[in-house]
């Protein structure tokens, strides 16, 4: 298992440089464009693993309102979970995890996360919700978001309430980009 250093920064507190390394991280872990992203996420709570070479993982947590069933929970939605590619499967994505599920289970209602990468989250503590998934607009009218079904988990903290129905609808606020 690779050790490194851990930073913990608010999104308002990073660099330039910074801003940069992550979205370099986050282009090679996924392959895939990162322009914008961070604009459509909104500030947060950054978890970033350094090593000798820079920025090796990261994970952050945003702010957000979930609709569990009839209930409004107060969430920390993970974002951008992030390792370097070489890098991957040696430890450095559970180290920020850990991090984050502290912040979680200390701040929050429930925890929540979209991925297809179940078995990795389970095993930290994280369940699949087992409910529909919606999506709210501003103008209140919800959208169905069939395809996030099964790929959206959940922390459930010390401030989770005790009759939480996994199996209900859950929904969040639309946001551009990436919604769940």
């Amino acid at each position: 298992m690779v050790t490194s250093s851990l930073r913990i920064v608010r999104s308002a507190e990073l660099s330039k440089s910074e801003w940069t390394a992550l979205t370099d991280l986050c282009i090679a872990a996924f392959n895939e464009p990162w322009d914008e992203y961070w604009e459509s996420i909104g500030p947060g709570v950054h978890v970033i693993a350094e090593g000798p070479n820079g920025v090796e993982a990261h994970a952050a947590i945003v702010d957000r309102p979930i609709y569990a069933g009839p209930t409004t929970l107060q969430a920390g939605y993970v974002e951008a979970v992030a390792v370097q590619p070489p890098l991957q499967g040696s430890g450095l994505g559970t180290q920020v995890m850990r991090e984050i599920n502290r912040f979680i289970d200390e701040g929050y209602e429930l925890g929540a996360l979209g991925t297809g990468s179940q078995p990795f989250y389970e095993r930290l503590g994280w369940v699949v919700w087992q409910g529909p998934t919606w999506i709210r607009h501003r103008d209140g009218r919800r959208e169905r978001s069939a395809s996030e079904d099964g790929g959206i988990m959940v922390r459930i903290t010390p401030r989770t309430p005790p009759d939480l129905d996994l199996a209900e609808p859950i929904a969040v606020d639309w946001r551009p980009g990436e919604v769940w």
